[in-house]
């Protein structure tokens, strides 16, 4: 067996190399044990936080149909309300065979649901207009050219009046989709945590990789006779060992 001649630290630490070697693969053994045991967990946390995301996306879709279909019975009952209206049933029967949305728009003018503006008396000014437009809009002479524009001056009017029926109320549609909308940050925050969980438990799959290394090191050196190779295996054994647990301490645990 060759011998390093060194009564120094170097020979200090080869004539306890063995007893290094075997601290190490102790250390090594338990590390790495951790370290996968840590994966484990962090892919369990991964896998978990994605079923909880794919399910409130699922609800937040649920949510999103019921505002849908909501909206559509608010539609329909406002509609069923301005039939018993004598003031506006005969418009609606007529708009809801040609457009649901405008005959929501236009049926809509009781005065006292109207923002304000404009006066009562410019109000009713600006619907006289527009009954005497769809008046001539359903009049049977009137050639499809004069509907397109008897449609243009109509919607023009309409602007006039300052009011938005409720399906064009931002705050109305927007409570609609709240819990939607809730539910669905609430799945992104789970789809991050899952993206997150799965980096840290291949970092931690990383490290038993580096701690494998490091068992490989030093169980080569407690069994190597010469004294320079004992040497460099424990020494890079070493390095290894403590690059992976500074690592892995900069890491969370489970």
């Amino acid at each position: 067996m060759s011998e390093i001649k060194d009564g120094g630290f170097i020979g200090k630490v080869l004539g306890k190399i063995d007893i290094i070697a075997a601290v190490l693969l102790g250390l090594g053994t338990v590390t790495a044990a951790f370290a996968a045991y840590q994966s484990s967990l962090w892919g369990g946390n991964c896998l978990t936080a994605y079923n909880e995301a794919v399910i409130k996306f699922g609800d937040a879709n649920r949510e999103y149909l019921n505002g849908s279909m909501n909206i559509s019975f608010d539609t329909m009952i406002y509609l069923e309300s301005l039939r018993e209206n004598p003031r506006t049933a005969d418009d609606v029967d007529k708009m809801m065979a040609k457009d649901l949305v405008r005959a929501v728009k236009w049926s809509d003018t009781d005065l006292e649901k109207r923002l304000e503006g404009k006066s009562k008396a410019e109000i009713a000014e600006l619907e006289s207009q527009l009954e005497e437009k769809w008046e001539a809009f359903y009049d049977e002479e009137t050639t499809d050219e004069a509907q397109a524009k008897l449609l243009d001056e109509i919607e023009a009017i309409e602007k006039q009046i300052d009011y938005q029926p409720f399906l064009a109320n931002e705050s109305y549609r927007a409570g609609k989709r709240s819990k939607g909308d809730a539910l669905t940050k609430a799945a992104q925050a789970k789809m991050k945590e899952g993206i997150t969980a799965n980096m840290t438990g291949d970092s931690f799959t990383l490290l038993t990789v580096y701690f494998t290394i490091s068992l490989f090191f030093a169980g080569l050196a407690s069994v190597l006779k010469d004294d320079k190779i004992k040497f460099s295996f424990t020494a890079g054994s070493t390095l290894v060992f403590l690059f992976a647990l500074v690592q892995m301490l900069f890491l969370p645990f489970a």
